[in-house]
């Protein structure tokens, strides 16, 4: 067995018994996946079974940087600090469901996997924040803003364009690769 091998399992092993880890050296769950960010979009992936994609960070705009993680059973999140929107500006949280009834649908970003996409805005000044939905089969994708003062919308929009999706369906074929098997949505699992 490889150590990446090894150190996925005794990663899948640690969330199945504990429902809450924190890796130790944060880990940016970027995408495309590379065989050095596997171990979060796995663990995410498999926080939350059902979910058909799995959020991830495209590319870091000027000023910000990668939080953290916190992965538990079904609550999966990271976060991005901003010099200029603050710590923790934004939160990412893969969830099975959410409740959108506040929200007010608006059309998909140019670019993404078609799924249903909420704005809540819930203060604009004198510090922005909100929450944005994406929905889809199996999962819901929020991104949870809390600006300090002075910063704008604007940087909510540098956060979208910073976050994406990965589907399942990829993770589910790298794994495959490596002879794993990312168990959930589409892959019956083994036993």
């Amino acid at each position: 067995m490889t150590w990446a091998r090894l150190a996925l399992a005794f990663l899948g092993i640690s969330v199945l018994l504990s429902g809450c880890t924190r890796l130790q050296d944060a880990s940016v769950p970027y995408c495309p996946p590379s065989d050095k960010n596997d171990a979060v979009l796995i663990l995410m992936a498999q926080a939350v079974p059902t979910a058909a994609y799995i959020p991830c960070v495209a590319d870091f705009p000027a000023g910000w940087s990668f939080g953290g993680e916190l992965i538990r059973n079904d609550r999966p999140e990271f976060w991005l600090n901003s010099d200029r929107a603050g710590v923790k500006a934004v939160t990412v949280l893969l969830t099975r469901d959410c409740v959108v009834s506040g929200a007010m649908e608006v059309p998909p970003e140019a670019g993404e996997p078609l799924m249903r996409r909420y704005e809540e805005p819930t203060v604009l000044q004198p510090a922005f924040s909100g929450n944005r939905y994406y929905v889809f089969p199996g999962g819901c994708v929020t991104y949870h803003f809390s600006f300090r003062p002075g910063a704008t919308f604007a940087q909510a929009i540098e956060a979208g364009e910073a976050l994406s999706f990965v589907s399942r369906a990829e993770g589910v074929k790298r794994l495959a690769g490596l002879g794993l098997t990312l168990c959930g949505r589409g892959t019956r699992c083994p036993g």
